[in-house]
């Protein structure tokens, strides 16, 4: 396999990352971004770097403030630090399901600027789910919080990353061009970078206070919302060729939230479970 990739243009390709997936003024010319593209993992190693902004921003919003307020304040810096470009791609998405008729109805309902019911809906229960989960982490402690904020954020891009890999384009635009540049084993080596990430920070709760001293079953807590993450990204497609006939770039931004709040749901119940 032919990675093409030297060192310059991986750090070109990170920087069109974090301009493309964050608010950050990263500056990037036209190679960064076609590096980045065309490199599927760069997504889930920018995705770790988010994770851990955010987690870092928790952690000292954890040991600064009540716990109450922790959870809102985390979602604000979600959504100041990667934008609603994501969140409004969930709402386009339920917008899209719930209409009836035909794909080519449910396509049109799920391109339209105006948020319906279904949108509405999809993105209440994202935020209500990223609250209570978030609200979990930060009942654990400061560390807790950054660890689960990190192995989200990659599994959000886990999530993303699979229905670029497996889906089919609905048609022109960013979407397209991601489907279009994604290798297989592009894929694969995310994949593998995500469950290292992953697991390595579920592990590192089986040495923090109060935690069984159990490190195999931490680490298995990791690679689950991995594997969680990548198995909604197969169904994300799935639901998507049966409703739309394909997948865009509002599918990716719905993967990529509901890949978070999945991670979070399913890491945050592991982690109570051996606490």
């Amino acid at each position: 396999m032919r990675w093409n990739m030297d060192v310059r243009r991986f750090v070109g390709g990170i920087k069109a990352g974090l301009g493309f997936l964050t608010t950050l003024p990263a500056r990037a010319d036209e190679a960064d971004f076609e590096a980045f593209m065309g490199h599927i993992y760069l997504f889930i190693i920018v995705g770790a770097l988010i994770g851990l902004a955010l987690g870092v921003l928790g952690f000292v919003s954890r040991w600064l403030l009540p716990v109450t307020l922790v959870p809102p304040l985390v979602i604000a810096f979600v959504y100041l630090l990667t934008g609603i470009n994501h969140l409004d791609g969930l709402s386009d998405f339920g917008d899209g399901l719930i209409a009836s008729g035909t794909k080519e109805k449910k396509v049109s309902a799920m391109k339209d600027v105006h948020a319906g019911a279904g949108g509405i809906l999809f993105i209440g229960m994202d935020l209500l789910f990223l609250y209570a989960t978030i609200s979990l982490f930060a009942g654990f402690g400061a560390f807790h919080l950054l660890l689960g904020l990190l192995a989200a954020e990659v599994c959000a891009k886990v999530c993303m990353a699979t229905v670029a890999a497996f889906g089919e384009s609905l048609g022109p635009g960013m979407g397209a061009m991601l489907i279009e540049k994604t290798k297989r084993e592009h894929y694969m080596f995310g994949l593998a970078f995500a469950i290292v990430v992953c697991v390595a920070a579920a592990g590192l709760f089986a040495v923090l206070p109060g935690a069984r001293p159990n490190l195999p079953l931490y680490a298995l807590a990791g690679f689950l919302p991995v594997s969680v993450s990548a198995a909604l990204g197969l169904f994300i497609v799935d639901v998507a060729d049966r409703h739309f006939g394909g997948v865009n770039g509002d599918v990716m931004g719905a993967a990529n939230e509901i890949g978070r709040v999945a991670a979070l749901l399913v890491l945050g119940v592991l982690v109570w479970t051996l606490w």
